[in-house]
């Protein structure tokens, strides 16, 4: 009997700890550098759900060969394979990735939950408010139920009730000529203090006392001219803007021994309604420097030129976080390139006076910040590694305190290499950058001991600005691969939900209902192995519901038929359990001895059922995987997961109930134990 109450003290916590992971929406937490994050916030009971239920984004790509020619089954295969990876790897819940066509010449994506986006904006210094950005997409754009919410960094990001991202640029473009970007060159007043000579003219200065000396005259404070720094403005390509006049004000600077110091400056400003362009290549991969790189270099030759500030400048005007991220890595043809990036020397060079150094004027702290940033000052050369080289790339927790990482994996033909470039990249303190179709994805430094290379083909990246989701991003796009032609989007539409939230509602009511039903007649019939039944029923309903979470299953419509019938497999056994028992009680034995007996010989007859239901779930997995049919994938899994729990609810939680309830006085009722109108009960 104690055995018998240990093991339903065990079943009882399983339930409560179910109860308690289904009712807490999201678990996340990290172990030892282990991220365990399941549920979401704002699905049902924190459930995943498939495209049929909470809606999606249905997509068709054109396979484009190389030369116009007819795209074969091995290409279409693998471009199948590469977008299944990345759409896994991005997090999508229950992808569909399928061919169509005949011959096959086209993609299917369905992304469940990716049917909507958001634009991330960060302004460098900027006046304009939260509420100014709510105005400008509600007045000017007449976007409604805009909302806008302010990160910890400064970034915004601001949400819409419909919004897939195409008029994004074109807002870009309404929103600077409302509030322009600011660009303020500041220069530092060179003071010149003229040469005393005495007046001819002044009789009286031959006979001046031989102590008494020539007063000095006032210093005068030289600085560029208007007109000087709208050349300049014009020399490195802003031909659009106007230069204020300068105003004075005051530069705060460091001297040798670290203090501050304040000196005279003065500063001019124009308004620039344009986009300020980034650092860019040519048609050969070099770098080409920045709009603030090239007028930093000009005004650099006009006076004594202190710093560039651009207020107001869009650092960031992206759509991410929904379809748009997903199309951009699902259609990426990533060509990938590690490049070693050789800085300026840290010490001058041996032609170089050491008074003149850091070059172009800047402070030491500067040099050590744009040496290796500025391509002014840096060169770069290609590496033998290649992106074949490149055998895994997966996100990560490391540290103390832990932070993001990703982590990257050489295969052993890229080992000598990377261990080669690392070696010198640590030596010189380098850079080692890595690009994605000539567009710079990280450019990590080499931190080793003694300056050695990395030996074991094993390196992590760090960065202060490391986000989860931007290590798994930077993960997919350097482990993805290439693709093995281009794809053309040719179909985007949104997708609602089959039954939308009220409809869903409906169906779990519809489904309680039924339940509620199931559980009535099983009581009134069955009497206390009806009881028990049900009890066991809903011990199952709420640890399944657990399992599916951690797992995590994907709830699909598929998936909600499976669930129904491994509900019915779990009755099922019961029943079974409970015409077994009645059968021996019939044969003259005592209630315990018919319970034990009667699961018994029940338990053959569960158990070849459930297993044939098992293999055929298995079957039906492999061949949704093999022809990439995830609908059937999500129904063989749900049905194989609840056909399992159901044998192990109604063989130990139903079994175990039933040889306690024997033992108490409720067993010497053997009548509440056979079914109603049974011409074999006891009365």
């Amino acid at each position: 009997m104690f055995r018998d109450l240990r093991g339903l003290i065990f079943i009882a916590a399983l339930v409560v700890i179910a109860v308690v992971v289904i009712a807490i929406p999201r678990i996340n937490f990290n172990i030892y550098n282990f991220e365990f994050d399941r549920g979401n916030d704002d699905a049902f009971l924190g459930l995943s759900l498939g495209l049929d239920l909470q809606g999606g984004t249905h997509l068709v790509y054109d396979i484009i060969p190389p030369e116009g020619e007819a795209p074969t089954a091995e290409d279409v295969e693998a471009i199948r394979t590469i977008i299944e990876r990345r759409v896994n790897a991005f997090g999508v819940s229950e992808p569909t990735v399928q061919v169509i066509g005949n011959p096959p010449d086209r993609i299917l994506i369905q992304l469940p939950g990716q049917s909507e986006s958001s634009l991330n904006l960060t302004l460098e210094e900027s006046e304009a408010t939260i509420q100014d950005i709510e105005n400008f997409f509600a007045t000017d754009l007449g976007k409604q139920n805009v909302e806008v919410f302010e990160n910890e960094d400064g970034s915004m990001i601001v949400t819409f009730n419909n919004f897939d991202g195409r008029d994004a640029e074109m807002w870009r473009t309404q929103f600077q000529e409302k509030y322009p970007t600011t660009i303020r060159a500041t220069f530092e007043y060179e003071i010149v203090v003229p040469e005393a000579t005495p007046t001819p003219s002044d009789p009286a200065a031959d006979e001046s006392p031989a102590d008494e000396q020539t007063p000095l005259p006032d210093p005068e404070r030289i600085a560029p001219t208007t007109e000087e720094v709208q050349a300049a403005f014009e020399a490195a390509g802003f031909t659009d803007v106007t230069v204020s006049d300068g105003t004075d004000t005051l530069l705060f600077t460091t001297d040798a021994a670290g203090g501050f110091q304040q000196v005279d400056a003065i500063y001019f400003e124009a308004d620039f309604t344009g986009q300020l362009k980034d650092r860019t290549f040519d048609n050969a991969g070099n770098i080409l420097p920045s709009d603030a790189e090239r007028l930093t270099r000009e005004l650099a030759d006009v006076g004594n030129f202190a710093s560039l500030r651009t207020p107001g400048r869009i650092a960031q005007w992206t759509v991410s976080g929904g379809v748009q991220e997903a199309k951009a890595l699902i259609g990426s043809t990533a060509q990938l390139e590690f490049r070693e990036r050789k800085c300026g020397p840290i010490v001058p060079p041996s032609d170089v006076p050491a008074g003149e150094w850091p070059p172009d004027g800047l402070s030491e702290t500067e040099w050590l910040l744009l040496r290796c940033s500025s391509p002014l000052y840096f060169t770069e050369q290609a590496t033998n590694i290649s992106a074949d080289d490149l055998d895994d790339a997966f996100p990560s927790i490391e540290g103390t305190p832990p932070e993001p990482v990703v982590t990257i994996v050489f295969n052993e033909s890229g080992r000598d290499a990377f261990f080669e470039v690392t070696g010198r990249v640590a030596r010189n303190r380098d850079i080692l950058a890595i690009y994605l179709d000539n567009v710079e994805l990280v450019a990590p430094t080499v931190n080793t001991p003694g300056a050695q290379g990395i030996a074991d083909g094993r390196a992590i990246i760090s960065g202060g600005d490391f986000t989860t989701e931007r290590v798994r991003t930077l993960a997919i796009q350097l482990r993805s691969g290439a693709l093995p032609a281009n794809l053309e989007l040719s179909e985007e539409r949104s997708v609602d939900a089959i039954l939308g939230a009220d409809s869903l509602q409906r169906s779990l009511v519809a489904g309680g209902i039924g339940l509620i039903l199931l559980v009535i007649f099983m009581i009134s019939y069955y009497k206390i192995p009806g009881i028990v039944a049900s009890i066991s029923l809903a011990s199952y309903t709420i640890m399944l519901l657990a399992i599916f979470k951690l797992v995590p299953v994907t709830m699909t419509l598929s998936g909600a038929a499976a669930v129904i019938l491994s509900l019915g497999f779990a009755v099922d056994a019961n029943v079974l359990i409970a015409e077994r028992a009645k059968e021996e009680l019939r044969a003259g034995r005592d209630l315990l001895s018919a319970l034990n007996t009667g699961f018994d010989r029940a338990w053959p007859s569960i158990r070849d059922g459930n297993f044939s239901t098992i293999i055929t779930a298995i079957v039906l997995f492999w061949f949704g995987d093999r022809f990439s049919t995830s609908i059937m994938q999500g129904f063989a899994l749900t049905l194989g997961i609840g056909v399992l729990l159901s044998m192990f609810t109604a063989f130990f939680a139903s079994r175990l109930m039933l040889r306690l309830i024997a033992r108490t006085g409720i067993g010497n009722a053997r009548n509440v134990f056979v079914p109603v109108a049974d011409p074999g009960a006891d009365s």
